[in-house]
């Protein structure tokens, strides 16, 4: 079994040990065929994140070992994409069965060994069988949709109603391809150039960069602003920009995997009487996202990147730069 283990910041190193025995709690082993490498893995591998781990949050593969084959519902040679949350099982909200709203989830790639390696060991609840009609580079989007679908889910909002949607990633243009499916009308505003021409190839009427986009937001809701906000925690807006244009009794949703902190105004909270709530992750919706991806409800054609090869991992993300998976992530072929 071969992994790239992230050692520090920039310091990759590759081991290779005997491949492992499969167990109750992890019953199947997938051969990794494919992993995305995006905006949220270059940080990890930049800052050195967790170090020692092994990296690698989305990705897919083909069973190659199932423990209990009578039982199971995978068989050999079934291609899988692998949801990278796993709750705990212990804590308040998974005993009652709450589990997106785990207090000890692990993340694959951040709080536990990822799947920046050529065969891994996994619960069968986190793998999810794929139809032949969605191809491993789309497939690896799945988490980004599921999250989408996590946002869509906590928001209150109506047909024909106006959502603001802050981001600088891919996640905000899949959000808002999933707003206009479920009939709302997406306000997309971003710092990046790239994703606004993504956005305009995806349907996105209302797309914004930052300049005067308070004035536009007021022209495009008739001055009544938006009763629904995501700010994406990943972004380089200041969290008052996203308060700025909540109407009265607003939602305000931070979602995403970002690090970022920032300070939260109590006082414009209190006085618009808004409602600030987190989505942080995409658990439970993976099977939702592969029927939208198999619709072609969302599409992802424009984040699809070049390939990079596993072998010589080390070497080839030393060229990477940040800006470069801002729009297109890579994707790491395993041989």
């Amino acid at each position: 079994m071969k992994y790239w283990r992230l050692e520090g910041p920039k310091t990759l190193e590759m081991h290779e040990d005997e491949p492992t025995q499969l167990t109750p709690q992890k019953n199947v082993k997938v051969k990794i065929e494919q992993i995305l490498y995006s905006t949220s893995d270059y940080d990890i591998y930049t800052h050195g994140t967790g170090a020692p781990i092994v990296p690698g949050k989305n990705a897919v593969g083909v069973v190659s070992e199932v423990f209990d084959k009578e039982r199971s519902i995978l068989t050999k040679m079934d291609r899988v994409a692998i949801e990278p949350f796993v709750p705990c099982g212990k804590c308040d909200e998974c005993h009652n069965k709450n589990y997106s709203h785990c207090e000890q989830m692990q993340e694959l790639g951040q709080t536990s060994d990822g799947l920046l390696q050529n065969f891994v060991d996994l619960p069968s609840s986190t793998l999810h069988k794929l139809p032949d009609v969605l191809s491993n580079e789309k497939a690896l989007y799945l988490s980004y949709v599921a999250l989408g679908l996590n946002i869509t889910d906590a928001l209150n909002f109506e047909r024909g109603e106006h959502v603001a949607v802050f981001a600088n990633t891919k996640a905000g243009i899949i959000l808002c391809q999933l707003l206009s499916y479920y009939k709302a009308v997406p306000i997309f505003i971003t710092q990046n150039t790239g994703l606004l021409e993504i956005a305009s190839q995806t349907g996105i009427f209302y797309a914004f960069n930052e300049e005067n986009f308070l004035d536009k937001v007021k022209t495009v809701t008739g001055g009544r602003m938006c009763k629904q906000v995501v700010f994406f925690s990943n972004s380089n807006f200041d969290i008052d920009q996203a308060y700025s244009i909540a109407s009265f009794n607003a939602e305000v949703c931070i979602a995403g995997y970002g690090e970022k902190d920032t300070s939260l105004s109590i006082k414009k909270i209190a006085q618009k009487h808004l409602k600030v709530f987190g989505v942080f992750n995409g658990y439970g919706n993976f099977p939702s996202a592969i029927n939208l991806m198999v619709t072609n409800t969302v599409n992802v054609d424009g984040f699809i990147g070049d390939k990079l090869k596993f072998d010589n991992l080390s070497e080839e993300l030393q060229s990477v730069k940040g800006e470069d998976l801002t729009v297109k992530g890579k994707i790491i072929v395993v041989d």
